[in-house]
């Protein structure tokens, strides 16, 4: 479907925030008892499972922080054969489910079209699929940090996606959800139908 895509043979999963037992440990936001890190993590391990379902081969990595992850991914992965995904979860102060339940959205490289065209595309695919019709695609410029660490920095083909917001759902069933759109997403992107 995508040019960009066609040498693409493995799903890289990382999980936004986090860090190992031992070293400095960012939860990403927080509402009541709950963390983005964990949800997040919860998403991306029921992403992980279904794209291996729909036999892609996907590596779901270990929870080392940003800058650590980044580095382990530039070093152990292929810039041409794989595609990068950091999961997490937005926030906000000002949280109204009547018109932001569900929403899902995805930041690319500002300088790539093949980034933001996939982005867009898997975006479709989201609203297709149930998630909320503001559902976006922005470039990192438009983030509050002005530019993001997993869009930039690795070698390869990398998206971040905001699974909706802490302050929404956080049970199973909306975590499965979510895991399934961007399953979708990434299966029609390469030309997959998905079939579970």
């Amino acid at each position: 479907m995508f040019t960009r895509l066609d040498s693409v043979n493995r799903i890289i999963l990382s999980v936004g925030h986090g860090g190992l037992a031992g070293e400095s440990y960012d939860s990403g936001a927080t509402f009541g008892s709950y963390t983005e890190n964990t949800e997040a993590k919860q998403i991306a391990t029921l992403l992980a499972s279904k794209l291996s379902r729909n036999g892609l081969t996907t590596v779901l990595l270990p929870d080392y922080g940003l800058a650590k992850t980044i580095a382990f991914v530039n070093a152990q992965y292929d810039a041409h054969a794989d595609w990068a995904f950091e999961i997490h979860k937005d926030s906000t102060d000002n949280f109204k489910k009547t018109t932001m339940a569900k929403r899902a959205g995805i930041y690319y490289h500002p300088t790539s079209t093949d980034s933001k065209a996939i982005a867009d595309a898997m975006v479709k695919v989201f609203k297709d699929n149930g998630a909320n019709k503001t559902s976006w695609s922005r470039p990192d410029t438009d983030s509050n940090h002005g530019r993001l660490g997993w869009i930039r920095q690795p070698k390869m083909l990398s998206h971040l996606i905001e699974c909706g917001f802490m302050e929404d759902d956080l049970s199973n069933a909306t975590d499965d959800f979510y895991a399934t759109i961007i399953a979708k997403a990434i299966c029609t992107s390469l030309g997959k139908v998905y079939v579970l």
